[in-house]
């Protein structure tokens, strides 16, 4: 229930920030760089030193191809519809762009959902800081899907149609992830090396650059290193203690 708890509220956090910028309100630049680096040290920890481990423990080389797999998966989903999170509010958009777009955002927020139920289903200690960096995560994802659809003139209701629509993709796909029963050790380390290899594209491809846009903001540098180091550090730790 952790998963799909999460999974709900990453999917408000999507919808809430798209419609604060539909509103004309949105986080300043500093802001998104520091929410940014908070979550790139949680989610990138998470894939090299909890996920990705795991998998290799569960599956040996499958975990790999999931890790392999799960990274380009994403890669290539973007690289084909652009559904990238760094939009700006004029940025020129074709409404013929949008349908791409939008597919490429449906995949990333079901690639969530199933990271947050994989991370379930495998019983990993950090469920819960999956679900945090997935949170955080999705508020400047909400907010460039608000930006795209204001540039191409979508009217509000679509818009706020968009918004929901897409945020309930994650707790779909976390319930849906966790419904199906547990497949065998094999199979569940190599979703576990998907999973993390999805982390790591979200936290390499979309929130270090996030946290490193402001040139001057050294602080957003030295968050992201004491995040990742303090999250790496705890889950090598907390098994210790169970």
């Amino acid at each position: 229930m952790n998963a799909i708890l999460m999974a709900s509220l990453a999917a408000v956090g999507f919808s809430a920030a798209s419609l604060l910028a539909l509103l004309g309100g949105e986080l300043e630049a500093r802001g998104r760089s520091y929410a940014a680096a908070f979550a790139a040290g949680i989610l990138l920890a998470l894939a090299f030193v909890d996920l990705f481990p795991e998998g290799l423990e569960l599956g040996g080389e499958a975990a790999v191809a999931g890790f392999v797999g799960g990274f380009a998966l994403l890669f290539m989903t973007e690289a084909f519809t652009r559904a990238h999170t760094h939009h700006l509010p004029d940025e020129h958009v074709h409404k013929h762009a949008l349908g791409p777009f939008v597919l490429g955002l449906a995949v990333h927020n079901l690639a969530d959902g199933f990271v947050l139920g994989v991370g379930a289903k495998a019983g990993a200690v950090a469920s819960w800081l999956v679900g945090l960096g997935v949170l955080v995560h999705q508020i400047p994802v909400g907010i460039s899907l608000a930006a795209v659809l204001i540039a191409a003139r979508v009217g509000r209701a679509g818009v706020m149609r968009a918004a929901v629509l897409l945020g309930l993709a994650i707790p779909v796909a976390a319930a849906l992830t966790v419904a199906f029963p547990a497949p065998g050790e094999g199979t569940l380390g190599l979703l576990t090396g998907v999973a993390g290899g999805v982390l790591a594209y979200i936290g390499a491809a979309h929130l270090l650059p996030e946290a490193q846009a402001e040139d001057t903001n050294r602080l957003a540098g030295i968050m992201f290193v004491a995040t990742f180091v303090i999250t790496a550090a705890g889950l090598i730790a907390l098994p210790h203690f169970g």
